[in-house]
């Protein structure tokens, strides 16, 4: 039931994002915990960002993963580092701002 949200600035256009989310999802499938076949990955331009002052160009990634709860911080941030390291490894970007996210559904509400 992960979930895995690419959010990307649309200046990031030509970079292959069909593949990175593939990378990104696959990634994901490896670590404990996660079945390959509940994760369900999505990617969403942006049309506008702005990055710092606004004088550079803005290449903005942002990786959102939501997760049921019970899985400890450092499985989390193992899962982070794992995300983050895929998509800097596929964007081939000097002034990329990349972050990732993980965030932690509400189970009580949480309906699929």
């Amino acid at each position: 039931m992960p979930h895995i949200i690419v959010e990307y600035s649309e200046s990031l256009k030509n970079i292959d994002v069909p593949k990175l989310v593939i990378k990104l999802h696959d990634i994901l499938a490896e670590q404990p915990t996660v079945n390959i076949h509940a994760i369900k990955s999505r990617a969403i331009p942006v049309e506008n960002a702005v990055i710092g002052d606004g004088n550079e160009p803005d290449f903005m990634v942002h990786i959102t993963l939501k997760l049921l709860p019970g899985r400890d911080d450092a499985l989390k941030k193992k899962m982070a580092q794992s995300l983050f390291d895929t998509a800097k490894t596929h964007i081939k970007i000097e002034r990329l701002s990349l972050s990732v996210e993980v965030m932690e559904l509400h189970a009580e509400s949480y309906t699929k």
